[in-house]
């Protein structure tokens, strides 16, 4: 009796130590590219985010952009780091709230640009009729419905006429590769600058041969950067806790440590303040591609 008395009371005392449980928040993170890569930056964040808050974390890697929406909905999870039509659909369904959205070079926008190989042939939308093109994921703005809408109203193009074959390839590292091994004539994904300076295929392509394989030959208007967003339940419930979050957030990038790890995540620099009606042009393209 006396070493099951000792054994509860270590136990209590050991259950003390831990963070206590309305601290526990989980953090989504969207699949942008490699899961694995994804997961090792996201248990990176969640260290450093325990170290600077005392909140324990757990982490949530989406298996695709629906996988991170469904879970907001389905309140797996407390904060997201989620694109933007990932926002714009967990505003609709899971009643979430935008905190913040990402700066890249000092730009709050992102772009989706039309890829493809050198050498091809291939110069404008005009020279991909009857082509294959790969998107990203159909909740994929810059790798789906901005160039998708961009297409149907600004170029008059029907893709599912216009295309031989169209494919997703689940992430933009994935698409960048599928362009350049020749999978796929073409493939829409991000830029950071309207130029295509600043590409997907300049982050994933570490060879500047391979990089100088690729161009681009299509560029969109500008889309809102992707976010960071709680719901508006849990900013309720826990104001204190999402505020802290917000403000550690936008210190990240006056921190070295905190610089690298936005950095590693999603090749971000800065977050700044964002408010839902900076979304509505991602509406109004969702709409056009026929997405409820």
């Amino acid at each position: 009796m006396k070493l099951l008395s000792f054994l509860l009371v270590t136990l209590a005392l050991a259950g003390c130590t831990q963070a206590p449980k309305e601290n526990v928040i989980t953090i989504g993170f969207n699949p942008a590219e490699n899961a694995d890569v994804v997961e090792n930056n996201g248990k990176a964040f969640s260290e450093y985010f325990v170290k600077h808050t005392g909140a324990a974390v757990k982490t949530f890697i989406a298996t695709d952009y629906t996988a991170l929406i469904e879970a907001m909905r389905a309140g797996k999870i407390d904060f997201a780091f989620m694109p933007a039509f990932s926002y714009v659909k967990a505003e609709e369904l899971a009643g979430a709230k935008v905190l913040l959205k990402a700066l890249r070079g000092g730009r709050p926008v992102l772009y989706s640009a039309i890829i493809v190989q050198e050498g091809k042939g291939l110069k404008t939308l005009a020279d991909l009729k009857g082509k294959n093109i790969a998107w990203v994921d159909p909740a994929s703005a810059s790798g789906f419905i901005i160039p998708r809408a961009a297409m149907l109203t600004k170029e008059k193009i029907d893709p599912d006429t216009y295309f031989n074959k169209q494919v997703y390839a689940g992430s933009h590292d994935a698409l960048v590769l599928s362009v350049l091994n020749g999978t796929v004539d073409a493939g829409a994904t991000f830029s950071n600058d309207p130029e295509g300076k600043e590409g997907s295929w300049h982050q994933y392509l570490k060879n500047p041969a391979d990089r100088a394989k690729i161009k681009m030959i299509y560029i969109t208007d500008p889309i809102p950067g992707d976010t960071s967003a709680t719901t508006e339940k849990f900013a309720k419930a826990k104001p204190e806790l999402v505020e802290k979050t917000r403000q550690l957030l936008i210190a990240m990038a006056k921190d070295e440590e905190g610089r690298k790890l936005l950095k590693a995540l999603y090749h971000i620099d800065s977050m700044a303040p964002a408010t839902a009606a900076e979304y509505q042009s991602v509406k109004e393209a969702a709409k056009a591609v026929g997405i409820k």
